[in-house]
């Protein structure tokens, strides 16, 4: 993902994702796909470290203020 932050020129890993997800004209839909997307890239790391550094990455970006 890091290639294609580069590519997108984000600051941060999954930048325009946060900003797409936010966006209220999108719909229910693409929140839930987006929310799943989330869910698996954090899940399928076996490494607890860089888990909790991709959770981190999310926190930063926002998504737990969304949720509240």
């Amino acid at each position: 993902f890091g290639a294609c932050s580069q590519v997108c020129g984000e600051k941060q890993r999954f930048e325009k994702l946060m900003e797409h997800f936010r966006n209220e004209d999108n719909n229910i839909d693409f929140m839930v796909a987006c929310m799943q997307f989330i869910n698996i890239v954090v899940h399928s790391v076996e490494d607890m470290n860089f888990r909790v550094h991709l959770q981190y990455e999310f926190t930063k970006l926002g998504l737990d203020e969304y949720l509240d």
